[in-house]
């Protein structure tokens, strides 16, 4: 079914104006959507049937029948024929300038098999002689058991170039000899971040090949050439392109991967060009204890120099902990098999403290990497620390990823308004890798946002995306995530187990308000986006079909028509006939 647009009749530009009782309604509508399902997320009015968008705002959300003198003869008129409307999605978590960046990669399946990702890695470099080095991503570092892959296996493949290969969680990268040679790394180099970011090596202390954490190997990718300002430029449209289509609006990118000196002046020059689809809200991204001390400062730069309409630096992203596949997130007891292993944080106690009260004192918002236990439980020490510092503080603290939290941690988030954040693509599984990681007991207790929002707190989602070369696009799509939120299943598999725990399934409502109302209070933006009231920001996605209205387990096949962002229309989809 086409969705229609048409300018109205002179008969009905030639209606009064008058008596209208709000600025944004004394003058005609650029916008007019009518005869839809609109799900406002406003608690006093939650459906209506149309809305009106000037400018970048909306100037009003009713019944049809108030719609008619808010047209001119230059008002576009969409009916949608009872489609449904929503706010625009928000992801709270995702790494889009460095997906941009290495877009150019190849992609290596999560779940291949060792020879498989060779073969792969082998056809790769035959095929491209001209690049000086390769770059790849996807693999499960877990595949290879606690000692993780070697270089030795891609030295026998590809010797002459450097080849770094990064893990599907962005926490580890497997390079070759080559990389380690010309980003001048040897046995005798000390690891960036002892015992949180380090090289994994052998009884002999010879380097294996294995790098944990960042900053073990994302200088060595700048070093190397293959991510700069210009493959942010080459890669943007491809990347960015994607949220638009999924009805993804503002996205809060939670680091530059210490790619901040280039990746700021890149956005910057796409929103000059009218390449920015969405509003991006930027951190500075800790990962390292020798960024703490300029930390605060170095925020502030960044907010002083490329604050614009759409990039706002004003996150403090601390990435405290790694991740439970390659044993780092920090945990209160050993990981499975692994004796003496509780991961580690990179800062805890009164250090993380402190620096967060800093933070907050000097005005930012604050975002903590948290997996393991331990890590949720500092962070909540930390924020706890800032209450008691600045009571009447109105900067925003969430916990992204929340994967494991002890139980009576469970209700401090919400004690302490502090937001929890997730991916719900992550909370189907068949279990075996967290089985090997933290155990049967710990595995059950993984994912239980069910027990934080009953206890009266937060959750809000998001893709965690750094690459489209992963092949793993899924994670981004909101429609089929809040499906994921809502069984604990593949999308459309009623017959799959789902996922301890059992009780812990979300239900449509809160799935749609961690992507908007409760996203935007995350970033500290609920007054402007979230929900469809007049005066907010015009950020509007258009939905084929009713999410209320579905079966469950169709909810995934729900497309979006048409996203709206600062009140310009840049997604329509082809209307073409689709198989399902």
């Amino acid at each position: 079914m086409e969705i229609r647009f048409r300018s109205i009749t002179l008969a009905a530009a030639l209606l009064v104006l008058g008596g209208l009782s709000s600025p944004l309604r004394a003058q005609p509508a650029d916008y007019v959507f009518k005869n839809a399902k609109v799900y406002t997320l406003n608690s006093t009015s939650p459906w209506t049937e149309a809305v009106a968008v000037r400018g970048n705002k909306i100037a009003y959300v009713g019944d049809n029948s108030g719609l008619a003198t808010l047209m001119s003869a230059k008002t576009q008129v969409i009916d949608l024929e009872g489609r449904m409307v929503l706010p625009g999605f928000i992801d709270t978590h995702a790494h889009p300038v460095f997906a941009a960046a290495v877009a150019h990669g190849f992609s290596l399946p999560t779940d291949g098999a060792i020879e498989d990702w060779l073969k792969i890695i082998k056809d790769y470099a035959d095929e491209n002689p001209q690049l000086k080095a390769l770059y790849g991503q996807g693999f499960l570092a877990a595949t290879f058991g606690v000692n993780g892959p070697n270089k030795s296996m891609l030295d026998e493949i590809v010797a002459d170039r450097p080849v770094v290969l990064m893990d599907e969680g962005a926490h580890s990268a497997w390079v070759n000899s080559k990389a380690f040679e010309l980003a001048g790394i040897t046995k005798d180099s000390a690891d960036p971040v002892p015992g949180k970011h380090f090289y994994k090596r052998d009884a002999e202390g010879e380097l294996t090949g294995w790098c944990l954490e960042a900053m073990t190997f994302m200088p060595m990718m700048e070093k190397l050439g293959i991510l700069s300002e210009s493959t942010i430029d080459e890669g943007a449209d491809k990347v960015f392109s994607m949220f638009s289509q999924f009805g993804i609006t503002t996205i809060y990118d939670a680091g530059f991967f210490q790619f901040e000196h280039f990746s700021y002046p890149a956005v910057r020059q796409l929103e000059k060009s009218g390449r920015l689809p969405f509003r991006l809200i930027a951190s500075n991204m800790i990962q390292s204890t020798a960024h703490v001390d300029s930390a605060i400062e170095t925020l502030k730069a960044y907010q002083q120099q490329y604050s614009s309409e759409l990039i706002q630096p004003r996150v403090m992203k601390i990435h405290n902990d790694g991740t439970k596949e390659i044993s780092t997130a920090a945990q209160f007891e050993d990981y499975e098999n692994q004796p003496g292993n509780k991961g580690s944080v990179l800062l805890g106690g009164e250090k993380l403290q402190q620096f967060v009260v800093d933070i907050d004192a000097a005005g930012f918002d604050v975002h903590i990497h948290a997996i393991g236990d331990r890590a949720v439980d500092e962070a909540l020490d930390a924020f706890e620390a800032v209450r008691k510092a600045n009571p009447t503080s109105k900067n925003r603290y969430s916990i992204s990823h929340t994967e494991l939290v002890r139980d009576q941690d469970l209700k401090r988030l919400a004690e302490l308004n502090v937001v929890a954040q997730t991916t719900p693509y992550w909370f189907a599984t068949d279990g075996v890798v967290e089985l090997k990681s933290v155990g049967e007991l710990r595995a059950g207790k993984l994912y239980r946002f069910r027990k934080i929002i009953d206890s009266g707190g937060r959750v809000t989602f998001g893709s965690d995306f750094y690459g489209p070369i992963s092949g793993d696009y899924y994670g981004v799509a909101p429609v089929l995530n809040m499906e994921m939120g809502m069984t604990r299943q593949y999308p459309g598999e009623k017959s799959m187990p789902v996922t301890p725990p059992v009780n812990a399934l979300l239900t449509l409502e809160e799935m749609i308000r961690g992507y908007t109302l409760d996203a935007a209070y995350q970033l500290n933006m609920e007054s402007e986006l979230g929900s469809i009231e007049e005066g907010k920001l015009a950020d509007l996605i258009v939905v084929d079909k009713n999410l209320f209205a579905l079966d469950t387990y169709d909810i995934h096949k729900a497309k979006v028509d048409m996203t709206m962002m600062n009140g310009k229309m840049i997604y329509q989809r082809p209307l073409l006939k689709e198989q399902l």
